[in-house]
């Protein structure tokens, strides 16, 4: 087996419990394919040479395959054996999926542009449909991630969590239940976008965005659908900006 691309040692992994062993093989395996170090068409470790170098059993190793699987991102022939994946089969709005790519260094421009794309398109239709269908309990839910912007610092993950707790909001607001099916993606696509967005940013209590968001809530409170929708276009192409300092990405020619 390979010597562990990061570190050029094999691989760690906890043992605490099956379900941690499985989940730590398979963010490695994840991480190694989103940065390219395990290549589309390249073949993943053999479960036995794995299983000696990193010390887990091969049943373990075989778990962590399936679930990496599961996400478009192996495949397995019977004479090839398992392979990385082409990149238009991965299921690249999962969450852990997301998370690979944030946690593997800056993620190419095409990921990131492409995310912005999908939140341009889906969250102000999900505002304006928020705006006409919201309601008292979710005025509750968006007060209270806002409460949490204003009073938390920008650095700190509580205020990322709060303003993926907003746009939460906004998709639950919409009460439309194949929307919902986003949700999770989304929210962790604004999440590591938020957190990325400001981590290298010279002084990032200069821009706090949170009366951007309080602009968007009060037009769903009042049940402005077509001030949502405005409202919310402009938050997301404002993070695009201050995520890329360019005004649009050409996603065919960043996109490998």
């Amino acid at each position: 087996m390979k010597k562990d691309h990061d570190s050029g040692t094999a691989p760690v992994f906890s043992t605490h419990s099956s379900r941690r062993i499985h989940g730590s093989i398979a963010d490695w395996l994840g991480r190694q394919i989103v940065a390219g170090k395990l290549a589309v068409g390249e073949p993943v470790p053999k479960e036995m040479e794995f299983g000696e170098m990193a010390g887990v059993s091969r049943g373990a190793y075989r778990e962590a395959l399936r679930q990496v699987a599961a996400k478009g991102m192996l495949i397995s022939r019977t004479r090839s054996g398992t392979r990385v994946a082409p990149r238009e089969g991965w299921t690249l709005l999962d969450p852990d999926v997301v998370r690979w790519f944030f946690e593997s260094g800056t993620p190419p421009d095409w990921f990131i542009g492409a995310i912005y794309e999908l939140r341009a398109m889906v969250e102000p239709s999900a505002a304006a449909l928020a705006a006409t269908r919201r309601s008292d309990d979710d005025l509750v839910a968006f007060r209270t991630a806002l409460h949490a912007m204003r009073t938390c610092d920008m650095t700190e993950t509580s205020w990322h969590q709060a303003d993926a707790s907003f746009h939460r909001a906004i998709l639950r607001s919409s009460h439309n239940p194949v929307l919902a099916t986003l949700e999770a993606g989304i929210c962790a696509a604004v999440a590591f976008t938020t957190a990325f967005r400001y981590r290298d940013m010279p002084n990032p209590h200069t821009r706090n965005p949170v009366e951007e968001h309080a602009a968007v809530f009060e037009r769903i409170e009042a049940r402005d659908a077509a001030g949502a929708r405005q409202l919310m276009a402009e938050l997301v192409d404002t993070a695009l900006l201050d995520t890329s300092g360019r005004t649009v990405f050409d996603l065919r020619q960043v996109s490998p």
